[in-house]
């Protein structure tokens, strides 16, 4: 049983946390009542990003609340893999709750993170909130190893006034994707038509192509683990995928070896029409080194293929809860807590914060939200209505991500034709895969 913080503290309370956050406030933080877990502390290895600097202040009132000191230990991107690996391997109890990106969480699973499903019915945690794609990071045959928190939608970012220059409406096809890039780029000698990720490093040329295989109506394993990429469906979105490059020629000098950071300040220096890529770029707009005022973006589901639903590869994050820690019960009081749709909208809502995720249905589709971001979580919702596929639970795939996005990378570099490239890396990942 929980009670909520305005029912806790008391309306005189809520008002003053109110004016301290800035935003109008719902009643509704849970936490169990009468402080079981007082004067325990439990310990957070995050990585470093915007939204868990805004978890590590929130957790100042939780402590209030509950008692339970928070502790924020970060680590850059770069280095929170080899982190999690060195933990998990010398079974450290260091950290009570930890943030793992998607493809790293697999082999966690089995000796470093363990199911909350126990505690999530427990606590009548509503996981239907959560977004398909969203669950599918935290979700195993072993049970919930986690709670989505930092959750990244796809979406094509465009100019609108080059658009609007050329006549043209925002692509709904990957092919019009080619044709408005090519007629944008002509008209504007110093913008590309498009600007996407094609360097292979970390697999990130791989996070656009996703959509063009699922679209196309290919996917990476079939329903027995078995690779299944290098197919007619595969072979055409390599090809469709790196024609923007190879043949339409509308991507900016050097695109082959682009990473995503290299891509979005290349859109965001004015330099390219259109880039799809992730939402949380939305705070590039308030930059000083943003050439394009924030009127002069817009924002829409990716495009897809005639006659087909649109996809977005989402990238996902989760807490989870160490199996060696010794406080379980009140790690994941502090996991409904700060995971909580509540606490997401206040810090969405917080003018003093610019971090964009979100990952609850009823904040995706709120109407303040929305207000504030030109719309574009409610275009995220819609994407995510239609979105069925994402990549593989397993931990093989890591080792699978480094031979396609490798065979990927030599296409669009002209290196390798399309089939025998393809063909040679799902050889490469059956061999992953038998070796298990």
């Amino acid at each position: 049983m929980s009670v909520t913080r305005r029912r806790l503290l008391g309306g005189a309370a809520t008002v003053s946390a109110a004016s301290i956050l800035g935003v109008n406030l719902r009643p509704a933080f849970a936490v169990t009542p009468g402080k079981p877990f007082d004067g325990q502390e439990i310990n957070v290895l995050s990585v470093q990003a915007s939204q868990f600097a805004a978890h590590e202040r929130h957790s100042k009132t939780f402590t209030e609340l509950t008692g339970i000191k928070v502790n924020y230990i970060y680590v850059p991107f770069v280095a929170l893999r080899e982190r999690l690996t060195a933990e998990m391997v010398g079974g450290s109890a260091d950290f009570d709750i930890v943030t793992a990106m998607d493809v790293w969480i697999p082999p966690l699973t089995d000796s470093y993170l363990q199911p909350i499903d126990d505690l999530v019915s427990a606590r009548g945690i509503d996981m239907a909130d959560y977004p398909e794609p969203f669950m599918n990071a935290a979700r195993f045959p072993g049970g919930i190893y986690g709670l989505p928190v930092r959750c990244h939608v796809q979406l094509l970012w465009y100019r609108k006034d080059l658009f609007e220059k050329a006549g043209l409406q925002p692509p709904e096809t990957w092919e019009e994707v080619g044709t408005s890039g090519k007629a944008i780029q002509d008209q504007n000698s110093d913008v590309a038509g498009i600007t996407i990720p094609y360097g292979q490093k970390d697999g990130q040329n791989l996070m656009v192509w996703y959509n063009f295989l699922w679209g196309a109506g290919g996917d990476l394993l079939d329903k027995d683990l078995k690779p299944v990429f290098a197919s007619e469906a595969g072979y055409r979105a390599t090809d469709d995928f790196t024609s923007y490059i190879l043949k339409d020629r509308i991507v900016p000098a050097g695109a082959a070896s682009f990473n995503e950071a290299d891509s979005t300040t290349n859109f965001f220096q004015g330099k390219a029409a259109m880039l799809p890529v992730w939402w949380h770029v939305y705070n590039r707009l308030a930059l000083p080194d943003t050439q394009v005022k924030r009127e002069q973006v817009g924002f829409k589901v990716l495009p897809h293929y005639e006659g087909k639903g649109a996809t977005t590869y989402t990238n996902a994050w989760i807490y989870g809860i160490n199996k060696a820690t010794k406080n379980r019960d009140a790690a994941m009081e502090f996991m409904q807590y700060i995971c909580g749709a509540d606490v997401e909208r206040e810090i969405l809502l917080n003018p003093n914060e610019h971090d964009v995720v979100c990952v609850h249905w009823q904040n995706l589709r709120d109407p303040e939200v929305n207000a504030r971001f030109d719309g574009m979580h409610a275009i995220a919702a819609k994407a995510l209505e239609t979105t069925t596929n994402s990549i593989p639970n397993i931990p093989q795939f890591l080792g699978i991500v480094d031979v396609l996005s490798a065979a990927v990378s030599e296409v669009a570099t002209g290196a390798k034709e399309i089939k025998p490239a393809l063909d040679e890396a799902q050889q490469q990942a059956e061999r992953i895969m038998r070796r298990g």
